[in-house]
């Protein structure tokens, strides 16, 4: 199956699972693998939900987070997570490229602005980020590692239950949204650091807006970046029977949704 994705409503790696679930990737093996990945690190309850415009929305609810892990324990952890799921090696590539993206760009975005600490905080559409910090020896510490170990296991998991191609095509730039992002040294403007890093070196198409909150998030950018998007425009798209998924983040926001098209 071809994957389309359609991002002028941003993108982001909860966004990504709840569009798989609604083209079709069964809800309730995605909660659970979703589930057994936040487990590793500690506990989360994952429902999904529908939008009043009918889009796919995932609740992520984090009870218990042992919160930071080293780049390296991350890797250890996401490949015994694809062990359980008997995910297959093409996608396992996807899983773990998007994890080495997101480290790479966080150290570099560390080496480029000295006062990101591991306090600060975010506005953006989703409630948590996922960032971290570096130690001498040029270890990436993830923070919400939870997060990260989720969101890249729904993307990776329903791309494999839709038997989906996992090179995307893009059919619009990526939304970044705007606004600021505010840490405790500073403030920068969206996109954040780790994100942007992401988007120059795998020339990812983006365009500012349509709202002043994040709608382009680092782990968003790492799946995206390790599906090796190509840009083209819908006209093959014309009149194919396809499955298509729509979903939103945790705000409702006066944007479309993200949408997938799977043909």
């Amino acid at each position: 199956m071809k994957l389309y994705i359609d991002p002028t409503g941003g993108f982001a790696g909860d966004m990504f699972s709840a569009a798989l679930i609604s083209a079709g990737a069964d809800e309730k093996l995605m909660v659970k693998a979703m589930e057994m990945a936040a487990s590793k690190i500690g506990k989360a309850n994952i429902s999904v939900t529908k939008t009043p415009d009918d889009a796919t929305r995932l609740l992520i609810e984090i009870s218990h987070d042992h919160n930071h892990l080293s780049g390296h324990d991350a890797k250890h952890l996401l490949m015994s997570i694809f062990e359980d799921l008997k995910i297959k090696e093409m996608y396992r590539a996807v899983g773990m490229v998007a994890l080495q993206n997101l480290i790479d760009a966080e150290i570099k975005a560390h080496k480029e602005h000295t006062f990101l600490t591991d306090h600060h905080h975010h506005h953006h559409e989703h409630g948590h980020h996922h960032h971290g910090h570096v130690h001498e020896n040029d270890e990436a510490y993830l923070h919400e590692a939870q997060d990260i170990l989720i969101d890249i296991t729904g993307a990776v998991y329903g791309l494999q239950l839709l038997d989906a191609d996992k090179k995307a095509v893009l059919l619009e730039p990526v939304s970044l949204g705007g606004g600021m992002i505010t840490f405790s040294h500073g403030t920068l403007p969206v996109p954040a650091p780790a994100t942007k890093n992401m988007i120059d070196r795998f020339d990812i198409p983006v365009k500012e807006g349509p709202v002043e909150f994040e709608l382009f998030t680092p782990t968003g950018a790492a799946i995206l970046s390790a599906m090796f998007p190509e840009f083209k425009d819908g006209e093959e798209l014309k009149g194919k029977e396809m499955k298509t998924g729509t979903s939103r983040g945790t705000k409702d926001l006066d944007i479309p949704p993200l949408k997938v098209f799977l043909y």
